[in-house]
């Protein structure tokens, strides 16, 4: 049987898998904040490349209602749609390797779902909409159009041409999603520095350049606030727990027994004459040093280094020597425990202090004060935002002196309910005004 006729049956699975969960997991309130990117459409936002503004706004276009069930949809269907695409990716690349030519397909298939299905952060993102999610796949993307450059095979004309577009779309896509992804391609050109010398590499390095333009040309016109705040405004004073967090963190993104295997075989496969294997390689310790260093400088978010599960999942599939039969029942448990995770997610029985379960009911209750009117809020992007999403109501930030700037503090939302009826929350204190005057927003 053709791999082709054999991954798309757990593609269709996996798909409907992330459909559910986009459907009845509560909205997380990142995904609120990002839902008002694609209201607000721009060339970039205050803390992020404008990808996952795009996605949902794409989402909300193809999802026009305000079901609430529907609605979570609204915000996660580009997504769920990415990350199937992600998925067949990450397989297509694998299949360009020596993995399926000298083992069977079936047992090369059977590996690969198993470690992608044991990831929980890299099956998180197949229906949380966060940057992460559009990385995952333009990285896939990348790896994908890498391997093939560097192919040994002879190819015609026409498909190294191809070959180096999508090169370079991927690699404006990965920086169009995060700014990470510069950590990314920087370390495929430190693991092979030969790629200075070609020339369609740098064809490929142009072609991203120019579809950057935009973007770039956003940050110069705003001052450059996003550069701004993560080289500059995200340090804070260390302390020792952030760098001793950093592997248990880790082991959440990958779990354990994935985090183990990928860090042993990329210090294996550091030096090797295989350059894809050894980019892998370079990726996934590069990431993991990189943020461990970060964490003297502030606190690093466990998800930071999702990007490697790519990496991870194309070095622990092609490496025949770990798979024994004690192996595929690890990573079956593993697979399946993060299954029973789904389930519990979308049951929505979680305590509100994980995130995942309880904001609908503190924001029926701001509605009930609200009396219909237009919501004025201080502190964190996440109430405003999570109120818009429930709501379709009106809702602002007006930052205090104990919260960060936002993409509130581009917008000045707030400008436009100047002399108007709202409700006003700010410094623990609820009431209504008949007038809203600056005073009101700033005192």
């Amino acid at each position: 049987m053709k791999s082709e006729a054999r991954i798309w049956p757990w593609l269709l699975v996996w798909g409907i898998l992330d459909l559910l969960c986009a459907l009845f997991c509560e909205i997380h309130a990142d995904e609120a904040y990002y839902r008002l990117y694609g209201q607000f459409l721009s060339w970039g936002y205050f803390d992020h490349p404008p990808m996952v503004g795009l996605m949902t706004a794409l989402s909300g276009a193809l999802i026009p209602t305000t079901s609430l069930i529907l609605k979570n949809l609204s915000v996660r269907l580009v997504t769920v749609l990415m990350h199937v695409a992600t998925v067949y990716v990450v397989w297509k690349t694998i299949e360009e390797g020596v993995g399926c030519k000298v083992y069977s397909v079936k047992e090369t298939l059977t590996r690969f779902l198993l470690v992608a299905a044991s990831l929980p952060m890299f099956c998180a993102y197949g229906f949380l909409t966060t940057p992460d999610a559009p990385l995952l796949f333009f990285a896939a993307l990348f790896y994908y159009a890498y391997r093939r450059y560097l192919s040994q095979e002879s190819r015609v004309k026409s498909q190294e041409m191809g070959n180096t577009l999508l090169l370079g779309i991927s690699m404006a896509g990965m920086l169009y999603s995060k700014y990470m992804a510069v950590l990314v391609i920087g370390l495929a050109v430190l693991a092979n520095p030969r790629l200075l010398r070609d020339g369609k590499a740098w064809a490929a390095v142009g072609i991203a350049a120019v579809l950057m333009v935009p973007h770039l040309w956003w940050q110069y016109t705003n001052h450059f606030p996003s550069f701004t705040y993560h080289l500059v405004s995200r340090s804070e004073a260390y302390r020792p727990l952030y760098s001793m967090e950093y592997i248990p963190n880790q082991w959440a993104v990958f779990n354990p027994l994935v985090w183990a295997l990928m860090v042993w075989l990329s210090i294996r496969a550091f030096r090797t004459e295989d350059l894809f294997r050894r980019t892998l390689a370079w990726t996934v310790l590069g990431f993991q040093v990189f943020f461990l260093i970060m964490s003297f400088r502030g606190h690093v978010e466990p998800h930071w280094t999702v990007v490697t599960s790519i990496p991870a999942i194309i070095l622990l599939t092609d490496e025949e020597t770990l798979w024994r039969r004690g192996m595929y029942a690890a990573f079956g448990v593993l697979a399946g425990l993060l299954i029973i995770a789904r389930i519990i997610l979308m049951l929505n029985i979680l305590p509100p202090q994980t995130g995942m379960a309880g904001k609908q009911a503190q924001c029926e209750a701001i509605h009930a004060e609200a009396q219909g009117l237009p919501v004025v809020f201080d502190g964190s992007f996440q109430q405003p935002s999570l109120y818009r999403f429930f709501y379709d109501d009106q809702a602002v930030l007006v930052r205090n002196q104990y919260n960060r700037y936002t993409q509130y503090d581009l917008l000045h939302l707030e400008r436009e309910l100047i002399g108007k009826p709202a409700c006003v929350r700010r410094f623990g204190q609820v009431y209504i005004t008949d007038q809203l005057t600056e005073q009101d927003l700033h005192e």
